[in-house]
């Protein structure tokens, strides 16, 4: 009792302390702490990082900060992958559709074809004929076209921004020719095929792209004046799904180029790709309801 305390008690010894529990898991210790913000953080909510682990939240953080610089491409969208495989994808269709036509003509052809006097019975040939061709050198002439314009402009635009474009002119190639078809011709019975409205709707858009980007656009404007010269010299071309194609092309890249969303220095740049994916989406769709629209007044116009 009579021992000496050397200058302290045992009343003033610290409390132990209880050990770190996660913040999202309070049930479970944890000695292993997030490098960003220090807390305890268990397996389960552990994220590798470059040294050491993080917290579920910094990791979200983390990954929103590193989202809001990534590069984005000309309309202000998400870089997508640099494979165009929009691009292949309609050479590949194109050329599977040429082979059905070769095995099953009557059946592919006649599902498929476009002719201005059954459109609205069958509304998908508006697209389908598209896909279809009158011969090998007119695939050749188109899949080149697409080979050499399709990829750069994918990259360029996105993906969805690039084949929605195409499939537009497509559709507004075949507006045209309803449009511009005289219903008591024998035209208006014969049928039109082929991808040269999506392709010179890709003409009319690397061309918005190109004075964009304040390059020379000298070569595309020839190659687009030689292209027309031969679609009203050359018999059998449908001069209107060319027309069609290219106005709506130019027309869609230019809306998409006006909308475009502005970014300032340390604005979202996540908020700016939504609202230009809204904005350019909304673009496409006044697209198809003015074919739509198109369509229907003409077929409604018709002398009875």
């Amino acid at each position: 009792m009579d021992r000496p305390s050397y200058g302290y008690s045992a009343e003033d010894a610290p409390e132990p302390q209880a050990p770190p529990v996660c913040p999202r898991h309070p049930d479970r210790v944890s000695y292993v702490r997030c490098q960003r913000c220090e807390r305890p953080v268990c397996p389960d909510c552990q994220r590798p990082a470059a040294v050491g682990v993080l917290c579920v939240d910094c990791a979200r953080d983390l990954e929103r900060q590193q989202a809001s610089s990534r590069p984005r491409n000309a309309m202000g969208g998400a870089m997508g992958r640099a494979t165009p495989v929009v691009s292949y994808t309609i050479i590949a269709l194109c050329v599977l559709a040429y082979v059905g036509q070769r095995v099953a003509p009557d059946l592919v052809v006649q599902l498929g074809i476009f002719a201005p006097f059954r459109a609205l019975a069958m509304p998908w040939t508006f697209l389908t004929a598209g896909f279809l061709h009158g011969g090998i050198l007119h695939l050749l002439l188109n899949m080149y076209a697409l080979y050499v314009f399709g990829p750069q402009l994918e990259r360029t635009l996105g993906h969805w921004r690039f084949a929605g474009i195409y499939l537009l002119s497509v559709l507004a190639g075949h507006t045209a020719v309803v449009l511009l078809t005289d219903p008591l011709s024998q035209s208006w019975y014969g049928g039109t095929l082929g991808a040269s409205g999506g392709v010179f709707g890709l003409f009319a858009a690397m061309f918005i792209v190109i004075r964009r980007m304040g390059a020379d656009a000298a070569q595309l404007i020839v190659l687009i004046a030689l292209n027309l010269v031969i679609t009203f010299m050359v018999q059998g071309i449908s001069w209107q799904g060319h027309i069609g194609g290219l106005l709506m092309g130019g027309a869609l890249t230019a809306g998409m180029y006006a909308l475009r969303p502005k970014a300032r220095p340390g604005s979202d740049r996540q908020a700016i790709a939504r609202r230009s994916a809204l904005l350019h989406a909304g673009v496409l769709a006044a697209g198809f309801v003015l074919c739509l629209a198109l369509v229907l007044g003409r077929f409604a116009l018709l002398p009875a």
